[in-house]
């Protein structure tokens, strides 16, 4: 049988995911088409669906004074540098939510084995935590997303789960669901989707099918 399970702070709504958290927020933001930005727009995601973050407060980081946690992640944004051309890594994305420390929110950052890399977001979407999954694309690409959700099968209590539901800052708002890329990553007896250094798949609202790899994944929690 099918199974499914979705982060319990979203909600579908005709203008796109919200949180439940301070008053239904908007939750998804749609990246520049020129920056490599997906890191800090994955993570304010996420400081969204947690609550400690409102979306209209994303949308105007201008407004903040200096000295306040959020003016201290506007800062650290801009010393990223102009458009994040090069990227972020995990050291940069856990400065960000290091500013919100104060309000009890924390990160851990996870590696290894994509299996290892998969259970631990597993368990952080049951956790009601606000992971964020790191993929390579071949060429050497790389991205990041926040995980909504996940599918599996479950064979009488034995669950093997077989695909992450993403919310990707790199496509347009999804209006009819949580997520709007999906990560296949294993099938339903546990083997890999593909053999190689690239053994996932992912697919966004093209439908059309690329190889990736999960590289490592951001935990976000709030206590």
């Amino acid at each position: 049988m099918n199974k499914m399970t979705v982060s319990p702070w979203l909600m579908v709504s005709p203008d796109g995911p919200l949180t439940c958290a301070r008053d239904g927020q908007l939750v998804h933001l749609r990246q520049g088409g020129l920056d490599g930005a997906c890191g800090p727009y994955s993570v304010v995601m996420a400081l969204i669906t947690l609550g400690v973050m409102s979306y209209e407060e994303a949308q105007n980081m201008y407004l903040w004074h200096g000295n306040s946690r959020e003016g201290r992640f506007r800062t650290e944004i801009r010393n990223l540098g102009a458009l994040v051309s090069k990227g972020t890594d995990h050291r940069d994305m856990l400065r960000l939510v290091d500013c919100f420390s104060g309000v009890g929110v924390g990160a851990e950052y996870v590696t290894g084995s994509k299996k290892e890399v998969v259970q631990q977001v597993q368990a952080a979407v049951d956790s009601e935590c606000a992971p964020i999954i790191g993929v390579r694309w071949p060429g050497g690409g790389g991205h990041w997303m926040m995980v909504v959700g996940y599918q599996g099968y479950d064979d009488d209590g034995d669950f093997q789960i077989t695909h992450l539901l993403c919310l990707d800052p790199g496509s347009e708002k999804p209006r009819t669901s949580l997520w709007n890329a999906v990560i296949e990553v294993f099938n339903d007896d546990g083997s890999s989707v593909a053999s190689g250094p690239f053994p996932s798949n992912h697919w966004g609202y093209d439908g059309k099918p690329g190889s990736c790899r999960v590289e490592d994944a951001l935990l976000i929690c709030k206590a």
